[in-house]
C-alpha cells in the first residue's frame, strides 16, 4: 500500500499556490500536470489538497462522494448565502433529499413549459435591439437568463421584480469566498449578508402565498412549498433551497451561453454552417455541438472538491485523511488521448460518426458526475439554444478580435468585459461556402 503522498505544486509558503489559484487555476493545473503526472498535490493557504485527472480518476472520485469522499466540508462557504441546504447540508439523506427534490425541478415534464418562458424572455431581448448595433457580451445576455430562471423556476411575483432582485442576487455571488473565513468584516461579506437579508423578505411571503393556495403554480417554489418534509424544517430551508436553485442554475447557463456565442464568433467558418443550415432543426443540432465544444474548452465550473474521509490511495499515492480531492474540468478536456488535437475549436468531435466524449463514461465532466451531476443540464442546453438560435436567425455578427480572457470573480469561469459584439440585422445571407472561402483567403 502506498506511504508517499503525491508530488506537490512548488509553491511559497504559508499561501501555497492560492494567489495563482485564484488567478487562473486552469493554468495551474495544466502546468502541474504536465509536470508532474496525473496525480499531484497542491496548497492553498492552509489547505491542502490532491488533484486527479483522467477519466479513470474521475470514475472513482464520483464513485466515492458519499463514502470515503464527503461533501459538505467544502460547501460550508455557501452557507452565509443560502444556509445550510443542499450540497451544504451535512446530513447525508436529507442533502440527498434536498438534491431530489432540486432534481424534480428540471424533470423532462416540465422542460416544454421552460421552453415557452424561454422563448418569450429571448424575442423580448431581440425585439429590443433593432437593426444593428453592439452588446456587451456578459451585460446583454446575463440578464436574460436572469430573467428566464425568474421566471422559469419563482414565477411571475419575482419576475416582476426583476430589477430588485438580480442586483442582489449579484451582490450575494460577489460574496462567494472558497478559502477566507466567510464572517471577516469585508465589505463584500456585508453586502452578502444584507442581500441575503432582503432576497429573503422577498421570498417568504410568496412561500406562504403558495401554501395557502396549492396547485396555483407550477414552478420550484411550488414544489418547495409543497414538500412537508421541509414545511416541519422551518421556512429559512425553502428560502434558502430557493435562492441557490435561481442563482446556480442562471449564472452557470449565462456563462456557459457566453463562451458558446464567443467561441462562435471566433470561428465563422462553423457559424456560417449554422447559419447556413437547412432548416431550425438542423441548426439547434449544429448548436448542441458547438455547446458541448464551449463545455469542453471552456467549462465555467473551475473544479469540484471532496474532502477525504480517510486515507486515500490513487494512483501509487496516498492522500492522506483530512485532505481535499479535486477534479478540473478545464485540464481533464484537453486530453489528447480522449480528444483528438484537444486544442482546437472541433464541434463535430461531438457529432455521431465521432462521439469522442463516449470514448469513456467520465471523459466530459463538465456538468460533474455521479448523485450530485448538475439536474439542470437539460435545462441549460435548451435554453442556449433557443438564445443562441434567436439571435442568429435575424442577425448577422461580427467575428470577435480575440477570444475574451476569463473572469473568475463571481465563482464562475466566464467571459471578462468588455467583450463588444456587433450585429446588424440580415438582410442577405451569402452562404456558409462563401463565407469558408473568406476565411481561406484571409
Amino acid at each position: 500500500m502506498a506511504t508517499r503522498t503525491p508530488p506537490m505544486i512548488k509553491a511559497p509558503p504559508v499561501v501555497g499556490s492560492l494567489l495563482e489559484w485564484r488567478r487562473d487555476h486552469d493554468q495551474l493545473f495544466l502546468r502541474a500536470y504536465r509536470e508532474l503526472g496525473p496525480v499531484f498535490g497542491v496548497r492553498l493557504g492552509p489547505r491542502r489538497g490532491a488533484v486527479l485527472i483522467g477519466p479513470q480518476h474521475h470514475e472513482f472520485y464520483f464513485r466515492e462522494v458519499d463514502r470515503r469522499l464527503s461533501v459538505p466540508e467544502l460547501y460550508r462557504f455557501v452557507v452565509p448565502m443560502f444556509g445550510d441546504v443542499m450540497m451544504a447540508a451535512t446530513d447525508t439523506a436529507r442533502r440527498r433529499r434536498h438534491v431530489a427534490l432540486l432534481q424534480s425541478a428540471f424533470q423532462s415534464g416540465r422542460l416544454a413549459g421552460y421552453a415557452d418562458v424561454m422563448t418569450a424572455e429571448v424575442d423580448a431581448w431581440l425585439d429590443s435591439l433593432g437593426e444593428s448595433g453592439e452588446f456587451d457580451l456578459w451585460d446583454a445576455v446575463e440578464p436574460v437568463v436572469m430573467r428566464i430562471a425568474a421566471s422559469a423556476l419563482m414565477g411571475a411575483e419575482i419576475r416582476a421584480r426583476i430589477d430588485e432582485f438580480r442586483p442582489l442576487l449579484v451582490d450575494l455571488a460577489r460574496g462567494m469566498e472558497f478559502i477566507l473565513p466567510p464572517n471577516l468584516p469585508l465589505r463584500r461579506f456585508r453586502r452578502r449578508d444584507q442581500a441575503r437579508r432582503e432576497l429573503a423578505e422577498m421570498v417568504r411571503p410568496m412561500l406562504a402565498e403558495r401554501r395557502r393556495a396549492p396547485g396555483r403554480h407550477d414552478d420550484f417554489l411550488q414544489v418547495l412549498a409543497d414538500d412537508a418534509a421541509l414545511a416541519a424544517e422551518g421556512d429559512e430551508v425553502p428560502v434558502g433551497m430557493a435562492l441557490c436553485t435561481i442563482f446556480t442554475g442562471y449564472i452557470t447557463t449565462a456563462a456557459q451561453a457566453c463562451w458558446t456565442l464567443a467561441l462562435l464568433l471566433r470561428h465563422p467558418t462553423y457559424l456560417a454552417r449554422v447559419v447556413d443550415a437547412a432548416d431550425r432543426t438542423s441548426r439547434a443540432a449544429l448548436l448542441d455541438l458547438a455547446f458541448k465544444e464551449a463545455l469542453r474548452l471552456r467549462p465555467v465550473m473551475g473544479f469540484y472538491a471532496r474532502t477525504n474521509r480517510q486515507d486515500l490511495h490513487v494512483g501509487g499515492y496516498r492522500l492522506p485523511r483530512g485532505w481535499m480531492t479535486m477534479l478540473c474540468p478545464g485540464v481533464a478536456h484537453r486530453l489528447p488521448e480522449i480528444f483528438a488535437d484537444p486544442d482546437r475549436y472541433d464541434p463535430d468531435r461531438f457529432a455521431p460518426s465521432r462521439a469522442e466524449d463516449k470514448r469513456h463514461p467520465h471523459a466530459l465532466i463538465g456538468f460533474s458526475g455521479g448523485f450530485y451531476r448538475c439536474p439542470g443540464q437539460a435545462f441549460g442546453t435548451t435554453e442556449v439554444r433557443v438564445l443562441l438560435n434567436g439571435l442568429i436567425s435575424r442577425y448577422d455578427l461580427e467575428p470577435l478580435a480575440a477570444e475574451p480572457a476569463a473572469d473568475l470573480e463571481l465563482g464562475v469561469t466566464r467571459p471578462r468585459s468588455p467583450c463588444p459584439v456587433r450585429y446588424r440585422r440580415r438582410q442577405r445571407w451569402p452562404g456558409a461556402a462563401a463565407v469558408a472561402a473568406q476565411e481561406r483567403n484571409r
